[in-house]
């Protein structure tokens, strides 16, 4: 919790800032289709004012809004179109790659779990041996169906038990004193 709230108010000044620092450039229908699709700031804005430019329209103005909003619109459609071609070209090729190459890509998750792990257990091992109990543990009750009352491949419960389990067991220990 206290992680949460020091995310929260490290960026609650953005809740407000980026709406009212956005909207004269974006107007309101711009302002809605930028936070909609994302990218505000390195996308959606900079199309935005080229539109407005190129159309010789003032941001803030009915006009500028039209404008605004035809210009965020194009780079929706066009960020779309691209994604989609990526993603049938991305399709296309991983089908063509052989088979223990493609075999291989289902290990890229538990790889990066592990990297991580690593990275974090070769400074507090102690913690690390906590980590690794309880994904063991709870990897042990999903192969075994003791997770099966959950929604789904209950892998994401692996998950959740396992890093706050390890926070909070690792807290516990921390304060009495028994881990550094």
């Amino acid at each position: 919790m206290a992680g949460a709230v020091a995310i929260w108010s490290s960026i609650a000044a953005f809740w407000v800032v980026e709406p009212v620092s956005y909207y004269p450039i974006l107007g309101i229908p711009g302002t809605y289709l930028a936070f909609i699709s994302g990218n505000i700031s390195n996308l959606r804005l900079p199309a935005s004012a080229v539109a407005q430019e190129a159309a010789g329209v003032e941001p803030g103005t009915p006009k500028g809004s039209i404008i605004s909003t035809l210009g965020i619109s194009t780079s929706i459609l066009i960020n779309v179109t691209f994604l989609t071609i990526g993603v049938f070209a991305g399709s296309a090729a991983l089908e063509s790659l052989p088979d223990i190459i493609t075999n291989a890509l289902d290990y890229i998750l538990p790889a990066l779990f592990g990297a991580i792990f690593a990275n974090f257990a070769k400074d507090r091992p102690k913690i690390g041996v906590i980590a690794l109990t309880i994904s063991i543990i709870m990897t042990a009750l999903m192969n075994r169906g003791y997770l099966s009352f959950l929604p789904g491949i209950p892998s994401y419960a692996v998950i959740i038990v396992s890093v706050f389990g390890t926070i909070f067991i690792s807290k516990k220990l921390f304060e009495k004193g028994i881990i550094e």
